[in-house]
Formats: C-alpha cells, structure tokens, sequence
C-alpha cells in the first residue's frame, strides 16, 4: 500500500497550498530557461523495499535508467523499516537511510507546502512532483528544466576525476550545493519479512552516499573527487540550497 505519514492538519494544509500555488510553493530564486537546456533531466525515486506499491515505480525507474538524456537515482527512505504487516513481519531495507527521508521531507515542504511524505514519489529537476508509479505521470513531467540550467564536464585526472562546473547566468542570492553520490548501478534482493515478502525486487541507482564537496555562486568552478570503486558508480549534481530549503537542481552529470 501507499503510505502518507502526518497529521490530517498537515494533509488539508497542503492541498490548500498545492490550490494556491499551482501545484508547488515557490522557493527557487533562478531565472527561467532562455534556450537548450545544458544539463540531463535529473529523474530521483523515493521508495522503500518494504512499500508494496514501490515495485511498480522501480521497475519504470530501471527503464528509465537506460535514457541517455536522464540521471535516475533512487533513494530508500527509512520510515517503512519498523511497519509490522501480520504474519510477515517488518523488514529494514537495507538501502534505507534517515538523510533520505530528511531529503524527501524537505522536497514535499519546497513542492507540497507539507513535511508529510509518501512512497513512491518522483522528484524531476528538484521543482516538480508526482506518484512514482504513474507512469504517464512520471513522463509528463521528463521535459528539460524550465529554470536555467548549467553545464558540467567530467574528465578523468589518472586516479582522480575533475569536475567542472560552467558559468551561471547570472550570480545566485542562495547559493548551490556541488554534491557527489555514490551509486549502486544495479541490485537484486530477495525479500523475506514485510509487505513484500517473498518478492524478489531489482533496482537501479541506488544512492549509497550523498556527500557535499563545494560550493557554487554561479561563477564557473572545479573541484576533484575520487570516484568509487569495487563497482559503483557516481553522479554529481548541483543544487540550489539554502539552509534546510531545497531548491532546483542546476546542474548534473554521472561520473563516467
């Protein structure tokens, strides 16, 4: 089943703001696109293995992963670990990560107007949300950001990887994380206890670490990062931040 976690004050407060808004509060501070966008869609999964509703939006998420215009990552939130279902049990998902949870609750506070929280849920470009399930929802919403956007470049550097990061349109008042994820490219696990007990579930991307390593203003910058070893992957993005308020996503690449 879905789950919806807060109040019923909570709830009628965030339709009143999703009526008010069109559908987000508005907390970005970039101007809009003005030509061809110069970074990949970046299409991020909230969902648990624990969630029997999750499986269908992981499996549209793994299609997904394979677009060559996307960055697909899949985040495991950690509030469905302790949810005992009957005779099955509870199951900890362990993806699951309570920064996941904080990260997707301070997305629906940007987006919904609430710090309630559902799986799964789709984020596209860090400013617009949606059922991860729902397919056609999800596609609707795989469109290049309407906001501007900057180019990132990868190059490896022998041992090490050099991130650049291109000129804005014009200096941000908020400011952007520069932020490295550690990726698990693809995973198959069998679950035992839970809502799902007895499926075998597979998923692609899976964020395994999320560390920030710089600052942007806007003005072109570099940094280097070890990329990860003994198989995973990585993805850099830049996002709009100020303080717990998240906004858009300006900027992203996978490592190689």
């Amino acid at each position: 089943m879905r789950i919806l976690l807060g109040s019923l004050v909570a709830a009628i407060g965030a339709v009143a703001a999703l009526n008010l808004n069109g559908g987000a509060q508005t907390l970005q501070d970039v101007p809009l696109a003005t030509g061809v966008s110069t970074t990949p869609i970046v299409a991020e999964l909230f969902t648990s293995q624990s969630c029997s509703s999750c499986p269908p939006a992981e499996r549209l998420f793994s299609d997904l992963a394979e677009r060559q215009d996307l960055i697909v990552l899949e985040w495991h939130v950690d509030y469905w670990d302790k949810l005992i279902h009957g005779r099955a049990g509870a199951w900890k998902d362990p993806y699951s990560d309570p920064a996941y949870t904080k990260r997707q609750r301070d997305y629906n506070r940007a987006l919904r107007g609430t710090g309630s929280v559902y799986t799964p849920q789709a984020v596209i470009n860090g400013s617009t949300e949606t059922v991860g399930s729902k397919s056609s929802e999800v596609s609707a919403r795989l469109r290049p950001a309407k906001h501007a956007t900057t180019a990132l470049t990868v190059e490896p550097a022998g041992e090490r990887t050099h991130v650049y990061v291109a000129d804005y349109v014009r200096p941000l008042t908020r400011g952007a994380d520069i932020i490295q994820l550690t990726l698990l490219p693809g995973q198959t696990t069998s679950i035992p206890r839970g809502e799902n007990r007895g499926a075998t579930l597979s998923s692609r991307n899976l964020v395994l670490e999320a560390k920030t390593i710089g600052r942007y203003d806007g003005t072109a910058t570099s940094v280097s990062i070890q990329p990860p070893a003994n198989g995973k992957t990585c993805a850099i993005i830049v996002q709009e931040r100020s303080g717990n308020q998240l906004g858009p996503i300006l900027g992203a690449s996978y490592c190689n």
